[in-house]
């Protein structure tokens, strides 16, 4: 319906209350229309979530529609001199209104310095307002579409690059809402834009292998495909301090604080020692004699350790497991009158000195033990270390074998997870785009590659942020509530509280070092609540669920009630965009991608695929 008023046409009340930033508007009945047409253009009428004016000496204070309702007139004066209404009318339209900025000497500024008089004059804003409102301070080359504004056809969203991705940004949305299409649109403008490679680093945790195909998001990108299924996929870069860090690796295996911990400790260190030496082979071939030689010394430990040996031995590359247990069988238990000692089956001969014990390493083939050999694989030095350790611990009676035993048994096979997933390296990435696809790694590892990956990269930015200003790194995870967690029952407590500290502190520190954070999820109401309140920018796609919503509105300081109202209600490809981006929450109908450049997510038509019958 088209409308066109007398005089100023976009005029349409006057205001009748101020409480603070919350302002009610008497509604002329001549401007009770669907839309204005206005310069040629069509304009939205009163209606909620149209934007005002109201006018205040030179300047105009700017707001938003929150809701509307009509009242019966008290008297028949209370029309005004202008006596707008028909003959005979007893109701009056008001609507409220929540002030959010000003035009002051012709540019929009957010926040308010003054508030309207009432009386003060309302109008609608022209489209050449309403877009210069919702894409303030924009200077030529800083900013980019995101889509248009809701109900508002016509009027561009523009958000600048800084406000945008010099912040941690929060996407939430319901499955089929939108939000991994606005995801995959506000990166590809930054990064189609961006002119100059090698300052930052943009880095993708890909749950579902969403975004490795070569048109989305970027065609120069490193893709990792990690996979723990075997070790034929690719490996990420990390620092080998990595392998050094006690507290992740006590974390992931487990450790008890007071026994476990500090064994694991004492393994790390020496893993240090071993590396720092310019000829280790000779110290590794002297830990393992010296080991052995225990043995005569406490010949029981040897029979009660002895499959700890074959596990210890069979890490040495180029040792048969048969070679192994055919050098152990040549050695037996033998208990006489006196203490049990060791005695070679073969000649009969008893091992009752130190020297003795080199009949052990008949057909060990000893030279193999080598540096060089233990490191041919990223964690089997390490895992050397822990079992030499645990033999060598347990043999004296430093430690106990029933405290120490399942902390190796967890420490090697998490040892193993990670040689098929990491790699050392003094880089950290050498591309500038990386997506890291997690599609083929079990649901534990899905957890821990995140966090391995968000600290490596938060230590480097850390150091590198230091040097160079305007370097940045982001780290854009989608399905974020699978990392992000604060409920999950499949994991220990103390794991939970490391994994989500780490997080906190890169969302509450990260900025200050050029770290930003983008989170995209389904469930924001499993996010850790102090993550979901450090967001800098929020995309709101459709939420129905209670829980989702009483996250959002308990997180997000930004959005009013009018946008938040709107949430359960919102269309596909539609989100409510608040934050340091926008001058006031506004509700955005995202530009979509072309179909190649979208992420590699649809919804399955069943109808077409069953060929289901229609209705007669």
């Amino acid at each position: 319906m088209r409308g066109e008023v007398s005089g100023d046409l976009l005029l349409i009340g006057e205001v009748a209350e101020v409480r603070g930033t919350k302002v009610k508007i008497c509604v002329y009945s001549q401007a009770n229309e669907a839309s204005i047409f206005y310069c040629g253009q069509l304009v939205r009428g009163v209606s909620v979530g149209a934007y005002l004016r109201i006018s205040y000496g030179y300047d105009d204070v700017i707001g938003v529609i929150e809701g509307e309702y009509q009242q019966e007139r008290r008297s028949a004066d209370s029309a005004g001199p202008e006596k707008r209404e028909a003959p005979g009318a007893y109701l009056e339209r008001y609507v409220d209104v929540s002030v959010f900025g000003s035009f002051t000497a012709g540019r929009f500024k957010r926040g308010v310095e003054v508030l309207p008089l009432v009386r003060s004059k309302a109008y609608l804003l022209s489209p050449e307002q309403l877009a210069f409102v919702n894409s303030p301070n924009l200077t030529s080359g800083t900013g980019f579409r995101v889509g248009t504004l809701a109900g508002h056809d016509g009027i561009d969203v523009n958000l600048s690059f800084n406000a945008l991705f010099a912040s941690h940004i929060g996407i939430f949305g319901n499955t089929g809402s939108g939000k991994s299409s606005t995801l995959c649109r506000i990166f590809t403008d930054c990064l189609e834009r961006r002119g100059k490679q090698g300052v930052s680093k943009f880095m993708i945790i890909d749950f579902n292998g969403e975004y490795t195909a070569e048109t989305v998001l970027c065609p120069h990108k490193k893709v990792y495909r990690l996979s723990t299924k075997s070790n034929g996929g690719d490996k990420i870069p990390v620092p080998a301090d990595f392998f050094l860090d006690v507290d992740i690796w006590a974390t992931l295996a487990k450790a008890t604080e007071k026994t476990q911990r500090p064994f694991l400790r004492r393994c790390m260190r020496k893993v240090e020692v071993i590396r720092s030496m310019h000829h280790p082979d000779s110290y590794l071939k002297g830990m393992v004699r010296n080991l052995l030689e225990g043995y005569c010394g406490r010949a029981t430990a040897f029979s009660e350790q002895r499959e700890d040996l074959v596990r210890l031995f069979s890490l040495i590359p180029e040792i048969s497991e048969e070679e192994i247990q055919s050098a152990l069988d040549s050695v037996e238990l033998f208990c006489g009158n006196a203490a049990p000692i060791l005695r070679n089956v073969c000649n009969g001969s008893y091992l009752n000195k130190p020297e003795d014990a080199s009949s052990i390493f008949e057909g060990l083939h000893y030279d193999a033990l080598n540096y060089a050999a233990l490191s041919s694989s990223v964690t089997l030095l390490h895992e050397f270390i822990a079992r030499y350790n645990f033999l060598e611990q347990t043999r004296s009676g430093s430690v106990s074998r029933e405290h120490v035993a399942p902390l190796v048994q967890r420490y090697s096979a998490e040892l193993r997870e990670a040689s098929k997933l990491y790699e050392p390296s003094n880089d950290t990435f050498d591309s500038d785009v990386v997506v890291v696809s997690l599609l083929d790694v079990n649901l534990d590892q899905k957890k821990v590659v995140p966090l391995v990956i968000a600290k490596s990269l938060y230590q480097y930015q850390k150091k590198r942020g230091r040097s160079n200003q305007n370097s940045s790194v982001h780290l854009i995870m989608d399905e974020a509530h699978n990392i992000l967690s604060y409920s999950s029952q499949r994991e220990s407590e103390y794991w939970r509280d490391y994994r989500l500290e780490t997080f906190e502190e890169i969302v509450k520190e990260g900025r200050k070092f050029g770290m930003y954070l983008t989170v995209c999820s389904q469930r924001p109401a499993d996010i850790s609540p102090t993550i979901l309140s450090q967001m800098h920018n929020y995309f709101i796609h459709r939420l129905v669920n209670d829980d989702e919503l009483r996250a959002i509105n308990k997180a997000v300081s930004f959005i009013d009630h009018a946008s938040a109202s709107m949430i359960p209600v919102l269309p596909q490809g539609c989100c409510v965009v608040s934050g340091t981006a926008t001058s006031y929450p506004v509700r955005v109908q995202v530009d979509p991608l072309p179909i190649e450049k979208q992420p590699l997510s649809f919804d399955r038509d069943l109808s077409s695929a069953w060929e289901v019958s229609a209705f007669e």
